[in-house]
């Protein structure tokens, strides 16, 4: 199995199609740099979609997706946000599966797993579908009471492929 990642988006943005709570400074999620995109939320809703595309990726043509990583960098400003959604984007849709875990964020920053090398997010890849400007994550938070800061850093994602034979160097194929 290869992989390729993880790599940062190219572009974040917000997008309204969830919650009641705008993210400031979207475009804070394409790189570690300390400087973040934040959503004011209570217990009445969650956050928009933070929306993070554009990754740049470059799979070969013809390979079999075998699983997406994606890595949300992210704090709190205190024990009471936690996921509300996490989903996968796909030719600029939103999927329907939900990797949200229900955990509390911590209040420093640190990476949150979801997705693994053999996890395809409910949905059938092409190299194509992942080297598409239109590919990436989005993330929702919510607050368990009261208002909370949610703040994100980076959004990241590693896709793994697995070549097929005729595709891997040295390897030649032979009709009978």
């Amino acid at each position: 199995m290869s992989s390729q990642g993880p790599l940062g988006p190219g572009t974040g943005a917000d997008d309204a199609s969830v919650g009641m709570f705008a993210w400031s400074n979207p475009g804070n999620v394409t790189a570690d740099d300390a400087t973040y995109a934040t959503a004011s939320v209570s217990s009445i809703s969650p956050s928009h979609y933070l929306k993070a595309t554009n990754f740049g990726f470059t799979i070969p043509d013809g390979v079999t997706i075998d699983g997406i990583l994606v890595e949300w960098e992210r704090k709190a400003s205190d024990a009471s946000i936690s996921d509300s959604a996490i989903r996968i984007v796909k030719g600029g849709t939103i999927g329907s599966t939900n990797k949200a875990s229900g955990r509390a964020w911590p209040t420093s920053e640190a990476f949150a797993s979801y997705g693994a090398n053999n996890d395809l997010w409910g949905e059938t890849w092409t190299a194509t579908d992942i080297n598409a400007s239109t590919f990436g994550a989005v993330l929702s938070a919510q607050s368990s009471f009261g208002p909370a800061t949610c703040s994100v850093d980076q959004c990241r994602i590693t896709v793994y492929y697995t070549a097929v034979a005729s595709q891997l160097p040295g390897v030649a194929i032979i009709a009978r």
